[in-house]
């Protein structure tokens, strides 16, 4: 399935440390029109494709329900993803008639002490408000961000989840880009023990991480052929990122444009792409390039990109790099 996320705004009401996209209070000017995502909407929906409605906190953008509504009755399956800030048991009411299907909350910490470092005062219950407002009526996630400093709020994250009724938790592994820049990654080696210790979890709700393409190796390892594994990084692949003013990026995290839907169809961006189709062919360079597990792995590109200026380069947070395959 191709995901197709649409940043539907610029705009938001928190200011998150880490924001790949700097969001602010305000809109820009510039963000696409009703009519121009309904026409994207129009190229995707024959492409089996899902939308995934991100911002900035896209419950800002005043036509979020109707673009939802368009694109649930076009039968692409539609996902929020929210702050959980501004979820209401009235909000939840105008999600269910929108046909959005699944909302992802994001919390990076199980309480407010460690969530609201980097999420700012008050979020942690808001979000908390949010997501009882959503259990039982609309399935939802939690994502949560690592860095260095709240690595050790995965399991008290996972706990909070099972206990409030979640479907899945989402554990992202940051990219320094935006905000994101001025924070500290983690290191390879703690990337490398907390990728082992989720493949050992066993819960009731799925986990999955998201920007560590090396966990489908960490899976081979543990599970061997029957592990089910992403094929690595998927961006420009099996995902697309649309900014708020059309720009095609392969991921939310990549900063390098395929063409706009302003200037092109998404169509013609899609199949046409160099940057797109460089990433499909997977000609990567480096110690990604020669690894053995580059076509169940390959090192993530935006990551690539942010730390070394090449995007087909090899991920440096790798801490695989000294054993190929």
């Amino acid at each position: 399935m191709l995901l197709v996320a649409w940043e539907s705004t610029g705009a938001c009401n928190l200011s998150c440390s880490y924001c790949r996209a700097s969001a602010g209070p305000a809109p820009s000017g510039d963000e696409l029109s009703t009519g121009e995502i309904k026409g994207l909407i129009k190229e995707i929906a024959p492409m089996g494709a899902m939308l995934i409605i991100s911002g900035g906190e896209p419950l800002l953008r005043q036509d979020v329900f109707e673009v939802a509504r368009y694109a649930a009755g076009s039968g692409v399956r539609v996902s929020l993803a929210s702050n959980g800030t501004l979820i209401t048991p009235e909000i939840v009411d105008r999600i269910l008639l929108s046909g959005i299907s699944r909302v992802s909350i994001s919390l990076d910490g199980a309480s407010a002490k460690t969530n609201d470092a980097t999420r700012g005062e008050g979020s942690f219950d808001l979000a908390l408000r949010g997501i009882r407002a959503l259990s039982g009526r609309v399935e939802f996630q939690i994502n949560m961000t690592i860095t260095p400093a709240n690595i050790d709020e995965l399991d008290p994250i996972l706990d909070l989840a099972e206990r409030e009724g979640a479907a899945a938790a989402h554990i992202f592994f940051m990219v320094p880009t935006g905000r994101g820049r001025a924070v500290e990654c983690i290191s390879p080696e703690m990337q490398r023990s907390l990728l082992e210790r989720i493949a050992s979890e066993e819960r009731s709700i799925e986990i999955r991480p998201t920007c560590a393409p090396q966990y489908g190796r960490v899976l081979m390892e543990k599970k061997g052929s029957q592990a089910r594994t992403a094929g690595g990084c998927i961006a420009g692949i099996r995902f697309v990122f649309i900014s708020r003013t059309g720009d095609v990026f392969p991921c939310g995290y990549f900063p390098l444009s395929a063409g706009s839907i302003r200037d092109r169809s998404f169509s013609e961006i899609w199949s046409s792409s160099p940057l797109l189709n460089d990433l499909r062919e997977r000609r990567l360079k480096g110690r990604c390039g020669s690894c053995n597990y580059v076509r169940i792995c390959g090192g993530c590109r935006a990551r690539a990109y942010a730390l070394t200026g090449d995007y087909l380069g090899e991920d440096p947070t790798c801490a695989w790099r000294g054993s190929i395959g």
